[in-house]
């Protein structure tokens, strides 16, 4: 049923259909997908190239699953530097805003602190 009619049929408004049962309806979707995926599934590997086509049309991909975290080896006493972090966007972009001032003619009046102008 769609939610409007199973909204009419308790007698509430969708939106309080959709605020108290979300995880219901949800899970009753959910269920009715498989069962369709299913039935194409089994037409498909009957030979039917038009279920083949809608069931993988309606095969959600695969993504690449993350790579774990490797655990940090020991340093070695090497003469090899070290390697910074990699920071991510907004770091950088922080990192990088920090030091915009540096070597310019505004250095000596823009503090390193992010307070601002500094009044001499």
């Amino acid at each position: 049923m769609r939610h409007d009619d199973i909204a009419i049929a308790i007698g509430v408004c969708r939106d309080t259909l959709t605020k108290h049962f979300e995880i219901e309806l949800s899970a009753g979707a959910a269920a009715r997908r498989m069962e369709v995926l299913q039935a194409l599934f089994i037409a498909a590997k009957k030979g039917s190239s038009s279920a083949a086509k809608a069931f993988l049309a309606a095969d959600p991909l695969l993504g690449v699953p993350p790579v774990p975290a490797q655990a940090e080896k020991p340093a070695a006493v090497s003469a090899a530097p070290a390697v910074a972090a990699k920071l991510g966007k907004k770091e950088q972009a922080q990192a990088d805003a920090e030091t915009a001032t540096d070597n310019t003619e505004w250095a000596s009046l823009l503090g390193r602190t992010g307070t601002g102008i500094q009044v001499q």
